[in-house]
């Protein structure tokens, strides 16, 4: 069976940018978030609060942290380096999420340190809940 041109010239370039995103995930090095923690004294406590964060909230969110590295108000959308999120089985990457609603990013900006919870909605994750974290690791 013959391919024509035009496809196999279409499956060159879907395999070219495939490998152009694996080669620039490989080079951006992630902000490492848990560097953090290391600041802080009281890591444990942290780790307790999130924990209690986690159990009062319904089972079907999932929660992250990352370093937000650009805000798009006007299309409520916001580019996260987050923490590999074990309940997805993602590595630690920077990606684009997009808002449930707009303000949720009104007092975030460029180099916050967040905590998320993301939501499936049809076959991607939206983020429904966002808040800041300060130097110490806790919610503003």
């Amino acid at each position: 069976m013959s391919l024509s041109f035009s496809f196999k010239l279409l499956l060159s370039l879907i395999f070219a940018c495939m490998s152009a995103l694996s080669l620039a995930d490989r080079i951006t090095q992630p902000i490492p978030i848990d560097s953090v923690s290391d600041i802080t004294d009281n890591t444990s406590n942290n780790s307790a609060q999130i924990s209690n964060k986690e159990s009062s909230v319904s089972s079907n969110l999932i929660f992250a942290r990352g370093v937000v590295l650009q805000v798009d108000q006007s299309n409520a959308t916001i580019k996260i380096n987050h923490d590999p999120i074990a309940a997805l089985n993602w590595p630690r990457m920077t990606m684009p999420f997009r808002l449930k609603e707009r303000s949720l990013a009104t007092k975030i900006k460029e180099g916050d340190i967040v905590e998320f919870s993301l939501e499936k909605e049809a076959s991607n994750y939206v983020i429904v809940k966002l808040s800041k974290q300060n130097s110490t690791g806790s919610s503003q």
